[in-house]
């Protein structure tokens, strides 16, 4: 479909925001109301909470200063609750990489301490979910999504609700430079840290795309494969270091944890290939 060239209301955006916030606080609600969180609706909710959170930027960059002090706030708020539902979620991913295919199997006296990591991990899955539960109803018991949705009545700039098309255009300029900063850095040392940012920074590519095709009224194109092969590699590479993190000094010293690691330059070596050719 070609390119439309429609304004793009700040009523537009306020509406997606105003969606988002609805699917955000329902999946709190059941969250809240349920005593274990089935993993795929945790994975659900962080999903959601961080395009919420890429559509409100935009929506603070179309306030005036005094308004925008009084969402930012509501944003760390936010923000501090997906880190917290990253963390709960990093464990079922731990687990769900212990109990699937896609891992080395242990074998002779590791099977033993990878069925005590395996514990260790699910008691802590189980008290994580119940801390999170309970900062998720505080958060929603202090009001913090009726505080975004009175945010989305503020008025904004006049010269950004003329036309967000300005916002977006240099919101994604400014993330593209970013990409390409993390790219930089991965290709000359990839490191954890930069292969982490890189992966963390397409990704909000992706998501500011998404808010712009729903403001246009238009579907999302297909990612390129050549992306979606990056963000795959760049995706296990973070799980592996994600488990090898879990490991004490026996299990790391084991014949499995050499696997792992075995694995994990082997697709930092994919990752590296990958990234001098893009």
């Amino acid at each position: 479909m070609p390119p439309t060239t429609r304004r793009i209301r700040p009523a537009t955006l306020a509406r997606e925001l105003d969606r988002l916030l609805a699917v955000v606080a329902g999946a709190v609600d059941r969250c809240i109301d349920r005593p274990h969180v089935p993993p795929e609706d945790l994975h659900a909710l962080h999903r959601e909470m961080r395009r919420l959170r890429h559509a409100l930027a935009i929506w603070e960059e179309v306030l005036p200063a005094r308004p925008r002090e009084l969402v930012r706030p509501l944003d760390r708020r936010l923000k501090r609750l997906a880190r917290l539902i990253g963390r709960v979620r990093d464990r079922d991913v731990v687990l769900g990489l212990l109990d699937g295919p896609t891992l080395p199997r242990p074998t002779g006296a590791d099977i033993p301490r990878v069925a005590r990591l395996r514990a260790r991990l699910r008691d802590d899955a189980r008290t994580g979910r119940e801390l999170l539960r309970v900062y998720l109803r505080s958060e929603r018991d202090a009001h913090l999504f009726e505080g975004l949705r009175e945010g989305l009545e503020l008025r904004p700039r006049r010269a950004a609700g003329a036309d967000l098309r300005t916002v977006l255009d240099r919101e994604e300029e400014r993330r593209h430079r970013r990409v390409r900063a993390a790219h930089r850095d991965a290709r000359r040392r990839p490191t954890s840290t930069r292969l982490h940012r890189l992966r963390i920074r397409v990704r909000g590519l992706r998501h500011l795309a998404e808010v712009r095709n729903r403001l246009d009224g238009r579907s999302l194109g297909p990612v390129p494969p050549s992306v979606r092969r990056l963000q795959r590699g760049l995706g296990r590479f973070h799980d592996l270091d994600v488990v090898l993190a879990e490991l004490d000094p026996t299990l790391a010293a084991t014949a499995w944890a050499r696997a792992l690691r075995r694995e994990r330059r082997a697709i930092r070596r994919t990752l590296r290939r990958a990234i001098r050719v893009r």
